[in-house]
């Protein structure tokens, strides 16, 4: 016989938000950080002007990480554990959970309370996926209550029910649809996961869970009756009915598994030059002198999901506030692009990526967020002074606790060679100058043909390209002064070995300078004549310097 509910009108507590003291071990200048979302103010009767200077920020104003704060899963894993105590006769669940319902089992149900370590990355509006640690752990919450039929003493059969025993008898962790781990019964169950025998980044986890249950049915039937029709004789049996549920919950991640590739180059003066690139968004990588920071900040929100619990019994339902409020990590893009740290040591020499349209947050998020397209990058080349080259190349991901870390020896290595570039006039006329470009390489002297490799030459702001023997003659319009010339590489990692630059200056014959020639070659020579005039009249006494006396 199934039990009626009947729905509760009672309201929701005004008490459904987050604690506002630290707990389960976090540390005070991190909880009331965590928050974000939450109505800032004074929560449940705070006072804003008693608390620390941190616990005054947390609480007037959401504040965003650079990396992801390891004091969430700190967090969830205390709060995992303070579910209420349950028994049979009420099941407690989330009011989004799904139900499941027998003849004995009533509103029986297990739900996801987080995965980690894991992020919600807001890619884009359309596009933010549950990033999971390839190993990690699925925490999770399962109830339900025992509908006992009721006895029936009328008549000549009756019946009596007893419970003899229930239990949550298994627990499951499914990774697309295969058995990963499981676990013995536990109304909060932490099942561990590795993703790393499975294909592809997308993958569902399913938490799964047997509940059981044995009662006892006694039945007594008359058998014989006096001539009042009492009954005389009763006939008795015993049966022990069972059922078994099996409730499921699932949630969709994607593996988040960093790995990083690339090209790495020493340059002549011996700065390192490094391209990286990678699979996954990532939050930068690390130069022996600084670092490259991607465009991403976190921020740490509950799941309000969770901040009531309803309870269902025979007489209906009724809605309490909730003690669990576990927490999410956020990434979201705050720059349009990366960003070298420090400056003065690390230049960013090109970035290989998609622009991409930046997500909105919820609308309680009270974070600065970009309002123009930002580079989501799969590449990064960058420059940087340094004096060692390092062993092991180093990037951060968007998951806490995942890196990738890969001995600079398994990068590409390429050789940057000094480029040398001389330039000489060919011929010149009032109108035009023609001149020639010898490109070649600063140590071997081998040619630099720009016409069958990224980069060229400049010359008085024409581009112009070397040929197989390193040179280029070409005719421009004329200038007042000279001619100059520079060589632009292309990007070293793509066009092995990769050069630097290098210019070059010829002044040329212009009517200025044919000027002071010949003011030259005439005054020289009238210059030592004067001069020796002046000292056979110091000598003589002639009397014939200066020679415009006489005038």
């Amino acid at each position: 016989m199934s039990a009626v509910l009947v729905a509760s009108t009672a309201a929701v507590p005004v008490g459904a938000h987050p604690p506002n003291s630290t707990d389960h071990g976090v540390p005070e200048e991190t909880f009331h950080k965590l928050w974000s979302g939450d109505q800032d103010g004074a929560t449940d009767g705070a006072n804003l002007s008693n608390g620390s200077a941190v616990e005054q920020l947390g609480e007037g104003t959401d504040v965003p990480f650079d990396s992801p704060p390891r004091a969430v899963e700190r967090w969830n894993r205390g709060d995992h554990s303070e579910f209420p105590a349950t028994n049979s006769s009420v099941s407690i669940h989330p009011p989004d959970a799904d139900l499941t319902s027998d003849q004995f089992i009533k509103e029986a149900y297990t739900e996801v309370f987080a995965v980690q370590p894991s992020t919600r990355a807001r890619l884009s509006s359309s596009r933010q996926p549950l990033y999971v640690a390839p190993d990690g752990t699925l925490r999770g919450t399962v109830d339900y209550r025992v509908a006992v039929p009721p006895d029936d003493t009328s008549g000549d059969r009756r019946v009596y029910w007893s419970l003899e025993s229930h239990q949550v008898e298994e627990t499951r962790l499914l990774v697309d649809g295969d058995e990963e781990t499981t676990a013995g019964g536990s109304h909060t169950p932490a099942l561990s996961y590795s993703l790393d025998g499975y294909a592809g980044e997308d993958h569902q986890l399913t938490l799964q869970a047997n509940i059981s249950v044995r009662l006892r049915k006694e039945v007594e039937v008359c058998t014989a009756h006096n001539d009042e029709g009492d009954c005389t004789n009763w006939e008795s049996s015993v049966s022990y009915p069972t059922e078994t549920v099996t409730v499921t919950d699932s949630i969709e991640v994607t593996k988040y598994d960093l790995a990083v590739s690339g090209f790495i180059a020493e340059y002549p003066n011996g700065d390192l030059g490094l391209v990286v690139y990678k699979n996954q968004p990532w939050l930068g990588y690390q130069l022996p002198n600084g670092d490259v920071r991607g465009v991403w900040r976190f921020y740490s929100a509950r799941d309000k999901d969770w901040d009531t619990l309803v309870y269902s019994s025979d007489d209906g339902q009724r809605t309490a506030h909730s003690p669990l409020h576990p927490l999410q990590v956020n990434a979201y893009p705050i720059e349009t692009g990366p960003t070298p740290s420090p400056r003065r040591n690390v230049t960013i020499l090109d970035v290989y990526g998609t622009s991409t349209s930046p997500p909105t947050l919820p609308s309680n998020v009270h974070l600065d967020v970009l309002t123009e397209s930002y580079t989501a990058s799969y590449g990064i080349a960058t420059r940087a002074t340094t004096d060692e080259q390092p062993e092991t190349v180093r990037a951060w991901g968007l998951v806490r606790g995942v890196e990738a870390e890969r001995p600079a020896d398994e990068f590409a290595r390429i050789q940057i060679d000094e480029s040398n570039l001389s330039l000489e006039v060919v011929n010149q006329t009032e109108d035009t100058v023609t001149v020639r470009v010898t490109l070649q390489n600063a140590n071997t002297g081998a040619p630099i043909n720009t016409d069958e490799r990224d980069g060229y030459v400049v010359v008085n702001g024409q581009r112009v390209n070397t040929t197989g023997n390193g040179t280029v003659t070409t005719t421009i319009e004329r200038s007042p002064g000279g001619v100059s010339a520079r060589y632009e590489p292309g990007h070293w990692w793509l066009n092995p070995p990769g050069y630097t630059g290098d210019s070059d200056t010829v002044l040329l014959q212009g009517s200025v300078l044919q000027l002071v020639s010949t003011l030259f070659r005439i005054g020289v020579p009238v210059s030592l004549f004067l001069l020796a005039v002046f000292f056979i009249d110091r000598i003589t006494g002639w009397r014939i310097w200066p020679p415009w006396r006489s005038l």
